[in-house]
Formats: structure tokens, C-alpha cells, sequence
């Protein structure tokens, strides 16, 4: 495959297209411009590249020249959410959990050092809770980031660790005054968090928001390795420990839903 050279790196087209539809993630319409600096991309390469993706309907152009997601991003989005075997074993589960304890409970993996939310569920206990469907947030400060990372192979001891997102001092990405930028302190909390079998996040994320995190599955599983179940709200409202319980219950039977149905396909 083609590739062509920024800076020291070389970038594939995939990795170019790839680039350019992330950067319409949480973004509203953009003009050129706009998605140039959001992906620091060559301008006529990423001028092509939307034209081009317009032309094919993974991108919608307006008179106004800019730019949105278009008909078969969003045809692609809904396939991959109904065909989803995870989320259909886990919807009934957070529907359930949600109406009878009233606490938000949140579905997600961990990909390329960041958490994805791949559902939600709101309870009345929690109130209002900033997190949504679709987005990504450094895995390392989310309560169901930290259970999966947990869940892997030890951290190195330099560089980017497991794809984690550091600054340009070598320290983990700050998301608020009480995230952890520490890597030994991480490792700490990890190996914590492998005893407990549960996360913890109090303000991590999101100042005053508390989560209590599972994983889905035991470590040796693609399930354990990568998805989570979490619950929220304010810090405040949630006992973290007296939840811990609760919540694991819940990714229990997701866990057995999904292996149920993995064993009806074989």
C-alpha cells in the first residue's frame, strides 16, 4: 500500500482515512480548515481525502462548504451496534440494573489506550452524568479503563505504556487535579485493582463524578481483556465498595449471556 512521509513517520492511506473520519468524532460540521488542523495532515491531502469520501457517502458536503458524517457512516455505526454480540447480551442486563437500583451504568472497551463507551443506560439516583455513547476518554482515569488495563499484561516500564496517552513530559494525561499521572502509581492501583476485582474512580474523569468498575470475564478472556461495566454518579452518592458487589453480579450475567450465546453458534 501507498504511503507518504510526515515528518519521520510514514502514514498509510488507511491510516489517512482512518485520521480524518476520527476527526468528525464529537464534532459538528467542519470546513477544511478546520479538519486540517484537527488531524495535522497536509491540506490538499485531506481536501482529496474529503472529497473523496463525500463522493463515496461516508462524509455529507454542505453549500456551505463544510463537511459532517454522512448516510453510510451512520449505516455502518448501526450495523456494527445490531450486530454486536456484547451489547446484546448486556442492554436487558443495564435496562435491569438501572431501573432497580436507579444508579447509570455504562458499557466499554478499552482500544488504543482509550475507554469507548458503547452504551448507556440512565438511572434516576445519578442525575445528570457527562459521558455519552461514542466517546473516548484516557482509559487510565476511568474506573472502567482501569479494570480492563488491569486485566493485561503488565505495564512496561517506559515509553507509551500500552498505548496510553502520555504529555510532553512523559507523564500520563491529566483530566482533572485528581487524575493519576504517575506510572508507578498506576501500576500501584492496578495490582490493587486486580485484588479487589473492582475500580475505583472518584473525580478522575470527571470532577465530582464517582464510578465503580467490573470487568466482563476473567483476564484469560477477550471479554476480560477488553470490555468493562461500570456504574456513576456523584461522588458523593456512591458507596464505591458496598457497590463493588452489585455491579460484578451484573457482569456476570452478561458474561454468561454472552458465552450462551457464543455456545449456540458451535
Amino acid at each position: 500500500m501507498r504511503t507518504t512521509q510526515t515528518g519521520d513517520t510514514p502514514i498509510s492511506v488507511v491510516d489517512r482515512v482512518s485520521t480524518v473520519l476520527e476527526a468528525f468524532n464529537g464534532a459538528g460540521p467542519m470546513t477544511l480548515a478546520q479538519v486540517t488542523a484537527r488531524t495535522k495532515l497536509p491540506r490538499s491531502s485531506v481536501h482529496r481525502l474529503l472529497e473523496q469520501l463525500a463522493q463515496a457517502g461516508w462524509l455529507a458536503r454542505s453549500p456551505e462548504q463544510t463537511y459532517e458524517l454522512g448516510v453510510k457512516a451512520y449505516e455502518l455505526g448501526q450495523a456494527a451496534l445490531n450486530q454486536n454480540r456484547l451489547l446484546k447480551g448486556a442492554r436487558p442486563v443495564m435496562h435491569a440494573f438501572a431501573q432497580r437500583t436507579g444508579y447509570t451504568m455504562q458499557l466499554g472497551v478499552v482500544d488504543r489506550g482509550d475507554c469507548v463507551y458503547l452504551a448507556k443506560v440512565n438511572g434516576r439516583l445519578s442525575g445528570p452524568t457527562p459521558t455519552a455513547v461514542g466517546q473516548r476518554l484516557p482509559a487510565h482515569v476511568t474506573a472502567l479503563g482501569k479494570v480492563v488495563l488491569a486485566n493485561r499484561s503488565p505495564l512496561p516500564d517506559r515509553g507509551a505504556p500500552g498505548g496510553l496517552h502520555l504529555d510532553d513530559n512523559g507523564m500520563l494525561v491529566r483530566q482533572t487535579a485528581l487524575s493519576i499521572t504517575d506510572l508507578t502509581l498506576l501500576k500501584s492501583e492496578l495490582q490493587q485493582i486486580r485484588d479487589r476485582g473492582g475500580a475505583f474512580d472518584r473525580g478522575e474523569a470527571f470532577a465530582g463524578i464517582g464510578c465503580v468498575g467490573v470487568s466482563i470475564g476473567p483476564a484469560d478472556h477477550i471479554y476480560g481483556n477488553l470490555a468493562g461495566l461500570s456504574i456513576c454518579g456523584p461522588v458523593g452518592a456512591l458507596d464505591h465498595r458496598k457497590l463493588l458487589g452489585p455491579v460484578r453480579i451484573a457482569a456476570r450475567e452478561i458474561w454468561d449471556r454472552c458465552v450462551a450465546a457464543d455456545l449456540a453458534d458451535h
